[in-house]
């Protein structure tokens, strides 16, 4: 938390609950997360990390702290800060992530490489896999399944969904308001500013209202939860960035995996992530009142079904 008294240093982030991060993975993604909110010299550990991510599991903490050109207890203040119990954490959670890359090699290319035309096929298909392989690993290290959970409670007793995105979020949004409304939930999803101001205007206590934005700082996005919320909707945020403005308008925060480290292929690996994210929060909803969502999927899949079966009679009209 912030300082309760004057202080001059630069805000450190709040540590992080070990449960919101298995601690036997995930050392990259949560530096990527963190990475814009560390301290200066944090900020260099992080950095050296990124670049060289074999370090804690090939250097004792005084020998990194050496190569940070930072002290040994700033090396454990550090681990604690990105949700680690201390070095011997962290150090299991670099090998994690040297372990995955290699089980790879077969299967993909460099992740984060810049894809250029005069790549082979091989090469632009190997690369275009690792990179958003990688982008669904972090996203599943960021995973806190408490805050999904709590989200899917809130969706499933709701009698009103709205879910807004605009842009590239704008497709998982609409995608995640069908699915919700094919196992009985009544939602709408909304891109449009003025429409979706509108339907947020009319909600109240029992609707919850989710935002979806990659940064969380979508103008349109903002403003169609801050509306809601202000309604008495109980709020939810999609985003990579828990500090961001969407992140403070809602009452649930779903963290995804940022889309910087990722290059010319970030806006992609963004969307990827964020309906990695929205597709957990589906299912876990469903499981919540399985019968109900079993018999409205059935009743939808059949009414699908004599739509296309009439459509090919009248295609093919029998004589």
């Amino acid at each position: 938390m912030y300082c309760t008294i004057p202080c001059t240093k630069v805000p450190a982030m709040p540590q992080s609950e070990p449960s919101s991060f298995p601690a036997e993975f995930g050392m990259r993604a949560r530096l990527q997360a963190a990475q814009s909110r560390f301290s200066p010299s944090m900020e260099k550990i992080a950095t050296l990390l990124l670049e060289n991510p074999e370090l804690p599991v090939n250097l004792s903490i005084l020998e990194l702290a050496e190569r940070a050109a930072v002290s040994a207890p700033t090396i454990t203040r550090f681990c604690k800060l990105i949700g680690y119990g201390g070095y011997v954490q962290l150090r299991v959670g670099a090998a994690a992530d040297l372990g995955r890359s290699v089980g790879q090699d077969g299967l993909a290319g460099e992740p984060g490489a810049m894809v250029n035309p005069a790549m082979s096929d091989q090469e632009l298909v190997r690369t275009f896999l690792a990179t958003h392989i990688q982008a669904l690993q972090a996203s599943g290290d960021l995973v806190d399944m408490r805050s999904f959970r709590t989200a899917a409670g809130m969706i499933a007793a709701s009698v009103h969904i709205d879910v807004y995105g605009v842009g590239g979020s704008s497709s998982v949004a609409n995608g995640l308001a069908e699915r919700l409304y094919q196992i009985g939930i009544n939602a709408r999803s909304w891109s449009d500013l003025h429409l979706g101001i509108m339907s947020a205007s009319s909600l109240h206590a029992t609707a919850v209202a989710i935002g979806v934005s990659a940064s969380g700082s979508t103008g349109e996005t903002v403003e169609m939860l801050r509306m809601a919320r202000s309604a008495g909707a109980k709020t939810v945020a999609i985003t990579s960035d828990p500090r961001s403005q969407l992140a403070d308008l809602a009452d649930v925060v779903i963290r995804t995996a940022p889309g910087d480290d990722y290059l010319d292929l970030g806006t992609l690996t963004s969307s990827h992530t964020q309906v990695f994210a929205a597709d957990l929060l589906y299912l876990l909803v469903s499981w919540i009142d399985p019968e109900r969502s079993q018999r409205y999927a059935e009743n939808a899949r059949a009414a699908v079904q004599r739509h296309k079966v009439l459509g090919r009679n009248r295609r093919h009209p029998v004589d």
